[in-house]
C-alpha cells in the first residue's frame, strides 16, 4: 500500500522523500545503527506523508477496458498474422526476423551469421533450442567455440562474455504489436548473454506469440514477472545530435528466429 501511495503522489515531493531517504540510509551505515530503530524513524515519516492527498487526477472509470477494446479492433485473429505483424515491428526497429520450419532452416541462419562476421566463439544458454542449433553449428564449422554460460563460475562469467561476440538465446514470449521479445531471468538462470555480446540470436517459438501487453499479463502470473525484461530491436540512441547510435548499450544486432518444428 505505501508504494501505491508514494505513485500517487506528486511528482517533486516523491524525488524529495526518495533522496531523504537515501541521505538519511546513507548516514545510518554510516554510524552502524545495526538495531534498526533509525530506519524505523524514517519508514514511519515516509508513511505519515502519503496521508497527503495528491493533485494528480485519477484515471477515467473503465479506461482499462477501452484500451483493450480499440487493441482488440486492430488485432490479427490468427497466428500467421501475428507473426507477420511481429516481423513488420521488429523490422522497424531495426532487427532482424526470420521465420523457420525446420531445424536445418535455423542451422543455416546461425551459421551464416558466424561465417559472415568471422565469429569465433559463440555463447550460448541452456535451453534446449539452443543446444541444440549450437551442436549442429558446431560440426559446420569445427574451429567455432561453444560457450554454455550457466557452466561459467559466477566469478568470472562476465569477464568472459564480455568477449564473446556472438550469443544463442530463447524469448518466452513474443508480443506481435509492439515487436518485443520477453526474457524471464529467473527461468533463464543469466542475463548476461542477452546483452552484452554485439550479435544476440533470439529463438522464440510460434505458440508463444502474444497480441499484445493485456494478453502477456493475463499469461505470465505476477511471481513469473518479478523479473521480466522486454527488450525490442538492438540497442539504440540518438542523445548526440539526434544521430541514431546502434549498439550503445546491449547489442548492435538483434536476430530473431521464430520457429514451428
Amino acid at each position: 500500500m505505501l508504494s501505491i501511495k508514494l505513485l500517487k503522489m506528486p511528482l517533486m515531493q516523491m524525488m524529495g522523500l526518495t533522496l531523504l531517504f537515501i541521505h538519511m540510509t546513507i548516514y545510518t551505515k554510516r554510524l552502524e545503527l545495526v538495531d534498526g530503530s533509525f530506519l524505523q524513524k524514517i519508514f514511519t515519516k515516509l508513511k505519515a506523508a502519503t496521508s497527503i492527498p495528491s493533485d494528480l487526477p485519477m484515471p477515467p472509470e473503465g479506461l482499462d477496458d477501452r484500451i483493450l477494446e480499440a487493441l482488440e479492433a486492430i488485432t490479427p485473429k490468427d497466428t500467421t498474422s501475428l507473426w507477420s505483424q511481429f516481423s513488420q515491428e521488429v523490422e522497424n526497429v531495426s532487427g532482424e526476423c526470420f521465420c523457420v520450419s525446420s531445424i536445418e532452416e535455423a542451422v543455416r541462419i546461425v551459421t551464416d551469421i558466424a561465417k559472415t562476421n568471422q565469429y569465433n566463439k559463440l555463447a550460448i544458454t541452456a535451453e534446449k533450442v539452443c543446444q541444440t542449433i549450437a551442436g549442429r553449428v558446431s560440426k559446420t564449422l569445427p574451429s567455432l567455440r561453444i560457450i554454455q554460460t550457466l557452466e561459467l563460475p559466477l566469478s568470472d562469467r562476465k569477464e568472459t562474455l564480455s568477449s564473446v561476440r556472438a550469443t544463442l538465446v530463447e524469448a518466452s514470449y513474443a508480443v506481435a504489436d509492439i515487436g518485443s521479445l520477453v526474457f524471464l531471468y529467473d527461468e533463464t538462470g543469466t542475463s548476461l548473454p542477452h546483452f552484452l555480446a554485439e550479435c544476440v540470436v533470439a529463438f522464440v517459438h510460434k505458440k508463444n506469440i502474444l497480441a499484445n501487453q493485456f494478453d502477456l499479463f493475463k499469461t505470465v502470473p505476477s511471481v513469473r514477472a518479478k523479473h521480466m525484461v522486454l527488450v525490442t530491436g538492438p540497442s539504440r540512441t540518438a542523445d548526440i545530435e539526434k544521430v541514431l547510435i546502434l549498439g550503445a548499450h546491449g547489442p548492435r544486432q538483434l536476430v530473431v528466429v521464430m520457429y514451428d518444428y
